[in-house]
């Protein structure tokens, strides 16, 4: 019984981590939490790539009650770590409770 056990959850085991891993939600080519949109004509320079997560249970960085987006959450906490004041080339992805930004940073 003992062995059968272990062998049901070896082969099971691989199966759950396989189901875990990230994956992409959405790209865009920009986005902003601090800019609604941007004046005609305005130019601004890339400042290197940005990575960021917002994970369930971290403290809010823009929302300011319960209702918290983790996709907002993650795009501000981009921002606020490169001082971007948009990003472009944007992915965001998530996994089980976690979401991920990768973009440019435009300032």
């Amino acid at each position: 019984m003992k062995t059968t056990l272990v062998l049901l959850v070896g082969a099971v085991l691989p199966l759950t981590v396989g189901c875990a891993g990230r994956y992409t939600i959405l790209s865009v080519p920009a986005v902003s939490m601090t800019t609604p949109s941007l004046p005609e004509g305005t130019k601004l320079q890339p400042a290197g790539r940005v990575q960021s997560q917002y994970c369930v249970g971290d403290d809010p960085v823009a929302s300011q009650d319960t209702n918290v987006g983790l996709i907002d959450e993650a795009v501000a906490k981009a921002q606020q770590q490169s001082g971007a004041q948009y990003l472009s080339d944007v992915t965001i992805s998530e996994d089980a409770s976690c979401v991920y930004v990768d973009a440019m940073a435009m300032k």
